[in-house]
């Protein structure tokens, strides 16, 4: 029993760290872009970027969410569900009231709990340096364009110039309209310890009132012994006001 405990902590610890990565993944600032025939159009996507993003912090206002989230490790027989209200408010209010917690006290306590910690902290400037995908951080490459649940957009490569347990080794997706990051995905850049064997982060957004907002988060993670976990959020927007409204 001892070791499946163990072991058990060793995948929840795991699942929190998975999701502190997709939670602090931020949207892209103007990058210097690794040469190749497609630069120019490159950088006139990142451009767009910068100049969406800089909008949007200033157009929304406030948002209301209920959150659910869901955890499980099949093999150990664990999950647990928790309901969350949350309000944004600008620049940078975060604030979390928890409205139901069911399930697996351990994954509770080690992942949900870590999670609502981690979001307190995920404003600060330390945190924003460590994971935010920026030049100082990644490398990006063009990939062409694709389908984003009918809307065109662009894909592009992203590479941490610097290994760490909170880089991304992956892919994103920029709506071509709106020029807004739609998705994100990938692994980390380092792993994280002896008995990961793989791992996928997956981010997306949908377009509300006319800003971009995240959908849903999940993480999925294939442990030595542990087998396979997961991790999900996802997300019902109650209230969304932007600037345009209160005028």
């Amino acid at each position: 029993m001892k070791f499946g405990c163990r072991y058990i902590r060793c995948i929840l610890n795991r699942l929190s760290a998975l999701f502190v990565i997709a939670l602090l993944a931020t949207p892209i600032l103007p990058v210097q872009t690794q040469p190749h025939s497609d630069a120019s159009e490159l950088s006139e996507i990142l451009q767009r970027m910068s100049a969406h993003e800089e909008w949007q912090k200033r157009h929304l206002v406030e948002y209301h969410v209920a959150r659910k989230f869901f955890a499980s490790n099949p093999r150990f027989n664990k999950e647990a569900v928790l309901e969350v209200k949350t309000v944004f408010r600008r620049p940078s209010t975060f604030d979390s009231e928890i409205i139901r917690s069911e399930g697996s006290s351990m994954i509770r306590e080690r992942v949900f709990d870590k999670i609502l910690e981690a979001e307190r902290e995920a404003n600060t400037d330390k945190a924003k340096l460590e994971v935010s995908i920026t030049p100082k951080n990644y490398n990006f490459t063009w990939l062409g364009k694709k389908d984003c649940g009918g809307r065109p957009c662009y894909n592009l490569r992203i590479t941490p110039k610097q290994k760490s347990k909170y880089s991304v080794d992956g892919e994103i997706w920029v709506d071509a309209e709106d020029a807004s990051l739609v998705r994100i995905q990938g692994s980390p850049a380092k792993r994280p310890s002896l008995w990961t064997l793989s791992t996928q982060i997956e981010r997306r957004y949908k377009r509300i009132g006319g800003v971009w907002l995240c959908d849903s988060m999940e993480s999925t993670s294939n442990i030595l012994i542990g087998g396979l976990s997961t991790l999900r959020i996802d997300y019902n927007y109650l209230k969304v006001e932007t600037e345009a409204e209160i005028e």
